[in-house]
């Protein structure tokens, strides 16, 4: 029994080495080199199929020398499929540290404490621009045989998920410009006529990572793309285009951005805070804020997000009382949500906070007037709990809604076994969580 297993194992890794990745820089040369031949033919350049077998030649050199390897891959993995690296060693990445198995023609990270490669680094190519020219090639066999458009949109397709591949690779990897650059062809390898169907997240990604590789007008041409095609991702692509435009120094730009944003999407929290930052460096008033949202709630004033929206406003601009009217009016209008009951109790925990730091400013001899500051501040933090609690209803794993609670209930312990009880309650569910 013992023999046969050893036997078992001896089988699979004679097949494991069997099916390791080989790179055949020579043939794939060969391949491109007949395709270029064909194309340049005057007999052959004239026939559909000789642009696609160039396409093909093109689009299997540009993977060829990493074809075969994936993300998520182990070490182990990677010792069947690649075979024994050259190196072992260990890199730091954007503050992160990764071991790296260095092979010829690329080199394979895995972060630091993980067992999977996250994205690798290629180092030599079979031939420049490889995916560009494949498409070029598959566009120009469809112009000579519009029956070829059907056969071709497959291939491009490959193109489009190849470039994707490698933007996701590229980012991962801290290399935006490449990333960037990877979504954008992707994109607009979709929206050709061959394909047509626009590949919206890729667009969104490509504004995205421009703004991380600080190309501003790529960004921007992106953004506006994927706006179009009604992706929004919930308002946070008018805080793309607001960093966009601030990239450019345009002010205007970057301050309607976030204006169109907010009377869209007035819950987006950084939507709102950008604003108040932008009015404030400015030397804007941000008040002005409150009628876009305003001018919103005039046309649907049962909407909980538009509430929801001008508390937060209210919130940031320290107008408490005018926060918490909001905020009851949103959890009135949806009893599910827990965001709103979430900051209403918030909102009054922070005026309290606000009112406790005048307490310093009290001099002892008006022991009056600290003893009734003081009555105010506890009456605020005991208008929060009920709404904290039913936030706690609504979301019981949320920690800091219970760490709130922990704290409140500490504060008036002694106050009666009630309060005790509840403080107990939930330092015994702070601490399994």
């Amino acid at each position: 029994m013992k023999k046969l297993s050893m036997l078992c194992v001896a089988l699979l890794a004679v097949t494991a080495l069997s099916a390791q990745i080989k790179y055949d820089a020579e043939g794939v040369k060969k391949k491109v080199e007949a395709a270029d031949a064909a194309a340049q033919n005057p007999k052959r350049s004239t026939k559909a199929a000789t642009w696609v077998n160039r396409g093909d030649a093109y689009y299997q050199a540009a993977i060829a020398p990493t074809n075969g390897i994936y993300k998520g891959m182990t070490e182990q993995d990677a010792l069947l499929l690649c075979g024994k690296p050259l190196e072992k060693k260990t890199e730091e990445v954007n503050g992160a540290n990764y071991t790296v198995l260095v092979y010829d023609n690329y080199d394979l990270y895995i972060p630091e404490g993980q067992t999977q490669v996250t994205f690798w680094k290629q180092k030599t190519k079979a031939v420049d621009n490889g995916l560009d020219v494949a498409f070029d090639s598959y566009v120009k066999a469809a112009e000579l045989d519009p029956k070829t458009a059907g056969k071709v949109k497959p291939s491009i397709q490959k193109l489009i998920d190849t470039y994707k591949q490698e933007g996701d690779i590229a980012f991962t990897g801290g290399d935006y410009k490449t990333a960037a650059h990877a979504f954008a062809k992707a994109y607009d390898f979709s929206v050709n006529p061959l394909v047509n169907e626009p590949d919206t997240l890729s667009a969104y990604n490509a504004g995205y990572v421009s703004i991380l590789a600080e190309d501003f007008d790529p960004a921007l041409k992106y953004l506006d793309a994927a706006q179009k095609l009604g992706y929004e991702n919930d308002g946070e692509l008018y805080f793309l285009q607001y960093h966009a435009y601030n990239g450019k120094k345009d002010q205007q730009g970057a301050e309607n951005a976030l204006k169109t944003g907010i009377q869209k999407y007035p819950a987006n929290s950084k939507l709102i805070e950008s604003l108040i930052l932008h009015y404030t460096t400015t030397g804007q008033d941000a008040s002005q804020m409150i009628p876009m949202v305003q001018e919103a709630l005039n046309k649907d004033p049962n909407n909980f997000v538009f509430h929801f929206g001008l508390g937060m406003i209210y919130d940031k601009l320290g107008n408490f009382e005018k926060a918490a009217e909001e905020f009851k009016k949103a959890s009135e209008l949806n009893p599910k949500d827990f965001s709103s009951f979430f900051n209403l109790g918030i909102t009054y925990v922070r005026h309290g906070e606000a009112l406790a730091k005048e307490l310093s400013d009290i001099p002892v001899s008006k022991q009056a007037e600290y003893d009734a500051k003081l009555a105010e501040i506890n009456t605020l933090y005991k208008e929060s709990m009920p709404y904290l609690l039913k936030a706690y209803e609504l979301n019981p794993k949320e920690r800091t809604t219970v760490e709130l609670l922990k704290s409140l209930y500490f504060r008036f312990r002694d106050e009666s076994p009630e309060m005790m009880q509840n403080y107990e309650k939930f330092n015994q569910i702070l601490q399994t969580m």
